[in-house]
């Protein structure tokens, strides 16, 4: 007889395989097919020069283990350099590198615009003496390096942070060359002499009349042509907040029948990331917290906590091993006193949620997130999400005070309720690693940077900057303020994942494979 993950794979596969079918189908009938509508930044009238470009992305970050992110800057950089080939760019005008280091990305620039300023001259020379020739107009594409830590790169490469020319850390330490205080500032000065390297590259580019739209990490004091905003930790923490809560139909449920949540925080290097990051879960979770709609199976959390209760549900996510052992010891999963209850498990990224499956599985739990609140899924929840447009004005429902009769909880064959039933866990990366147990149902959620849609949009902004035009917010998808400075903005929604739109948000893009699926 077959169980629950294995009934789940034959479905999503003959849904796939029909998809496919009839795909292909359509692809060999004759007639005409309706012309898709364009989107995006494209301009109304063809642009008959593009220009060129030029890509400064960082290398791709290191990961703890060999389960990468998808998010990663080499895939973001050949999404780009295709859409711009799409706009009408030539390959040959399409310049890239990648770098290490803000050091080696202001060298990289700055070589770049010496070249620049050579190839024009001889166009000139060509031309005729005193001609300004054919200078094409140059957009410049860059994503500064930033240093993120061991955890952050958990994420995947695109994750959004602001570059400070100012040391956080101490200029002159007392201790020893060779101690961690020492070295902290010794790297804090290394980055703040690369950022005013680059920042001077840029404003050199600007005098050569080089258009510069940056990518992910804003730089303090630096005002770019458009800004390309793409998720922060404290976003991540807040969207998984809003999708645990909307598929628990956490709004519903009373204190009389709670739900036992769990709060899988690893630990950044600096505690004020993780503190921001935390009070962004608690803006969604908090106020069930506090009304006893929500439970801590471990009782780290209780009604009494709030947003500075951060470092109690803390750990460091330094390997698989490490998340097995701080979810069993919160748990008491020894097997001596049964199987705590547990319906949501907030694991953050991918990389913690695989040890939480894997302890939860180990331990005994049981079933699929299909199983609960199967009419509440991930599509219908980000269409309200998408609704609000800004996470961070996302109301939260107050929790009901009756206690009326609560759906979707988990029972077992007799109808009582099952202490052992699988939980839904959340994550964020899309590893391939995990995508097997997205399609079981043994974590629900995780989720990616549109890459796709960003690509377009840069292309799509950088032959406009090209053509002069000057941005409007209808242009790109509105504006930000930059260091005081309103500044055009591309920003695109985060694409969540469950089972059932997998294919749709994965597989047809093309960012996976089907046998990635274990198809």
């Amino acid at each position: 007889m077959l169980n629950w993950r294995e009934r789940g794979r034959m479905i999503f596969s003959a849904a796939t395989c029909v998809a496919m079918l009839l795909s292909l189908s359509a692809c060999g009938q004759d007639g005409d097919s309706p012309t898709p509508k364009p989107t995006g930044t494209s301009s109304s009238t063809p642009l008959s020069e593009p220009g060129t470009a030029s890509v400064f992305l960082p290398s791709d970050g290191i990961t703890l283990s060999q389960n990468t992110p998808l998010n990663k800057w080499t895939k973001l950089e050949k999404a780009i350099v295709d859409a711009l080939v799409d706009q009408g760019l030539d390959n040959n005008d399409v310049s890239t590198v990648s770098s290490k280091s803000l050091d080696d990305q202001a060298d990289a620039i700055t070589k770049h615009l010496e070249e620049r300023t050579e190839r024009n001259a001889r166009r000139q020379s060509d031309n005729g003496k005193g001609s300004t020739g054919n200078t094409p107009h140059e957009t410049m594409i860059i994503a500064p390096v930033s240093s993120p830590d061991d955890v952050t790169r958990q994420y995947g490469d695109y994750v959004s942070q602001t570059l400070s020319r100012e040391t956080t850390g101490n200029e002159s330490p007392s201790t020893s060359p060779a101690s961690p205080s020492a070295n902290a500032a010794n790297d804090d000065a290394s980055q703040n002499n690369g950022v005013t390297r680059l920042v001077s590259a840029l404003e050199q580019a600007r005098k050569d009349g080089v258009s510069v739209i940056l990518v992910a990490n804003g730089i303090e004091g630096y005002k770019p042509d458009a800004f390309v905003r793409l998720s922060t930790l404290s976003s991540i923490a807040r969207t998984q907040a809003t999708l645990l809560a909307s598929k628990l139909d956490l709004s519903q449920t009373t204190s009389e029948n709670p739900k036992h949540v769990e709060i899988m925080l690893p630990a950044n290097d600096d505690d004020a990331m993780t503190k921001e990051v935390f009070a962004s879960i608690w803006e969604v979770l908090g106020p069930y917290y506090r009304s006893g709609v929500v439970v801590s199976p471990s009782g780290l959390l209780d009604s009494h906590s709030d947003a500075n209760s951060w470092n109690r549900v803390t750990f460091k996510a330094t390997d698989a091993h490490a998340v097995g052992t701080e979810l069993s010891n919160r748990l008491g999963l020894d097997g001596k006193d049964g199987l705590p209850a547990i319906d949501g498990v907030l694991a953050m990224n991918d990389f913690v949620a695989s040890g939480v499956v894997s302890t939860l599985s180990s331990a005994g739990y049981q079933g699929s997130a299909a199983d609960i609140n199967p009419q509440i899924t991930i599509g219908g929840i980000m269409d309200n999400i998408v609704g609000n447009k800004d996470l961070k004005k996302h109301q939260v429902p107050d929790p009901r005070k009756s206690s009326a009769s609560v759906s979707g909880e988990a029972t077992d064959a007799d109808g009582d309720s099952a202490t052992d039933a699988w939980p839904i866990i959340t994550g964020y990366g899309a590893y391939l690693s995990n995508i097997t147990d997205v399609v079981d149902g043994a974590q629900w959620s995780t989720g990616l940077e549109d890459r796709n849609g960003y690509a377009k949009s840069i292309a799509e902004t950088a032959v406009l900057l090209n053509a002069g035009k000057t941005l409007t917010a209808k242009d790109v998808d509105g504006t930000a303020t930059i260091n005081g400075d309103t500044v055009p903005l591309i920003e695109k929604t985060p694409i969540s994942v469950s089972a059932n739109n997998l294919k749709k948000a994965l597989i047809d893009p093309g960012y996976i494979k089907p046998a990635d699926a274990g198809l």
